[in-house]
């Protein structure tokens, strides 16, 4: 979507050091570092994904937490700030920010430099909320190296990955699949940091993606480049974009402009080129709005993506949704821009226990059925594919604790019992075959929903939605729910706890050990703790 208003340049920031813009080439990077960066992506990789089963991925701009911000927090405390994020930090959704500056103090900047951005311990806390935070950019090493290890160890400490610091990527694991995410940076503040960062124009930055793409249902690159406070992409920003896309990336979004930048598409995957900020202390007006871009998977397996606008009053550092719709051409241009996924996992799905992918495929003669594929990660053969099945919800679990996982689906199936097409239970595993290991009629009511979580001593339990009335006495129209824990025997399933709720959820996500039901895609607000049913 092109635009053509450029905000003027400021002294807000020194020019930045950047490679020239160019096509990939031999990074210039050092061995040493190249090989410390690749060894770690590649053990990140062999790791199983996060299992968080969120339904959204949501894209924040630039988070600044020293300078005035820290004088803000220090006068009213972390709270305000924290109620200034809440309307943001959707629950269904994984939420995904960029820091500028690591954890220290202005004595360990490596120049007497006010544009250092040293970050105090307490104020990583105000990142509680958020999944993933990038600390790909230019304000990574004002403090050095041993600054940037510790920003990563904290936040890895308050269950928060960190997106850079030798582990540029992560594998998040949602309901539909894994997403991949990758950091890297284009813009550096001093002569040397482009051999301690991932360069965007580095090669590994494809063989990467290329990487994520064979494992994952979607693969966004998060990227800190452009010029400060320049709304308009350069031409070496659109060619790396168009090398990411070409390399496999689904979706680009970028930071560091600090105001909002251009939508493009290119191949049929979106690039926003710039968020701008969500929490800074610049005062110029074109830096106090910026957007959180959400990105969605939909039932029907297609893309979706939507800018929501944010802005900051004068004389005020405090994000609010903006008033009015800011991004109403921009979010109309994305309408064409979406893309169908095939959903993809990885893990230990056979007796070799080598580590393999697994992916939903549409039946291309009938789109209410779909295949699974089990493929090899090294060389992407196909090692087994099942005859078409009504599936309607797909979840790996290692059901017995065993080291192998199996496959949780829920499909359209009629059963005698209430002579009805609706949907069931079924565990199935791969050794040689793809078997079920228990076919459910659909527990001990009708079904909605169903998903497995992990109780403290890591043994998985299926959290289910039925409907209150019975098979026997069938009332699907009730307004009433029974949301109940189940647990697996050997054999089959064991109901253990229920609680009864008045509710028109149809559906339920387990997020973070909160078990969120929804209702026409929206949550309610009820939430139920897990441990609930342990």
């Amino acid at each position: 979507m092109e635009t053509t208003k450029r905000v003027p340049a400021s002294g807000l920031d020194r020019p930045l050091l950047r490679r020239p813009q160019r096509a990939m080439a031999p990074s210039r990077r050092s061995g040493r570092a190249a090989a410390q960066i690749t060894l770690a992506a590649l053990a990140l990789f062999l790791c199983r994904p996060d299992r968080a089963m969120a339904q959204d991925i949501c894209f924040y701009g630039d988070v600044l937490l020293s300078r005035n911000i820290e004088s803000f927090a220090a006068r009213n405390g972390l709270s305000s700030i924290r109620a200034a994020f809440a309307p943001f930090l959707a629950k269904d959704a994984l939420h995904v920010t960029n820091l500028e500056g690591t954890v220290g103090s202005r004595s360990e900047c490596r120049r007497n430099d006010p544009l250092c951005f040293p970050v105090r311990s307490g104020l990583l806390d105000l990142l509680t909320g958020f999944d993933v935070v990038g600390l790909e950019n230019n304000h990574a090493l004002d403090l050095g190296q041993p600054a940037l290890r510790r920003t990563a160890a904290e936040l890895a400490k308050k269950n928060i990955h960190p997106l850079g610091h030798q582990t540029p990527s992560v594998v998040l694991e949602t309901a539909h699949g894994n997403i991949g995410l990758l950091g890297v940076t284009d813009t550096v503040n001093a002569q040397g940091d482009e051999r301690r960062l991932l360069m965007a124009d580095s090669p590994q930055v494809l063989a990467e993606i290329k990487r994520l793409k064979a494992r994952c249902t979607l693969v966004a690159v998060y990227v800190h480049w452009g010029r400060e406070l320049d709304n308009l992409p350069t031409a070496g920003m659109k060619q790396l974009a168009a090398q990411f896309i070409q390399a496999g990336a689904d979706l680009i979004v970028g930071t560091h402009p600090h105001v909002f930048g251009q939508v493009g598409c290119i191949q049929g995957r979106p690039v926003v080129y710039s968020l701008g900020n969500f929490l800074f202390d610049q005062k110029y007006a074109e830096t106090k709005s910026g957007a959180i871009l959400r990105c969605k998977i939909e039932a029907d397996l297609k893309t979706g993506f939507t800018l929501r606008g944010i802005e900051v009053p004068e004389n005020s550092y405090l994000p609010q949704p903006a008033k009015k719709n800011l991004f109403q051409k921009e979010n109309k241009f994305l309408t064409s821009c979406t893309f169908g996924v095939r959903p993809t996992w990885t893990g230990i799905f056979t007796p070799d226990r080598k580590l393999k992918g697994l992916r939903l495929i549409k039946d291309a003669a009938n789109p209410s059925l779909a295949h699974l594929e089990l493929f090899d990660l090294q060389d992407g053969k196909r090692k087994l594919r099942t005859p078409a099945m009504p599936i309607w919800k797909l979840q790996p679990v290692d059901i017995d604790q065993d080291g192998l996982s199996e496959i949780l689906l829920i499909q359209y199936i009629y059963s005698a019992l209430d002579n009805a097409v609706a949907k069931r239970v079924y565990i199935y595993s791969f050794n040689k075959t793809f078997h079920a290991l228990w076919r459910g009629s659909g527990l001990s009511r009708p079904l909605l929903d169903a998903a497995f979580v992990n109780n403290p001593q890591g043994m998985p339990i299926l959290i289910a939605l039925h409907t209150a009335d019975s098979f026997l006495v069938q009332n699907p129209q009730t307004p009433q729910r029974v949301l109940m824990s189940y647990h697996w025997n050997g054999f089959g399933f064991s109901g253990h706890k229920e609680r009864a709720l008045q509710t028109p959820a149809v559906r339920l996500s387990c997020i973070k050990d909160q078990i969120y039901l929804i209702a026409n895609n929206d949550l309610i607000s009820e939430e139920i703790p897990v441990d609930f049913f342990h």
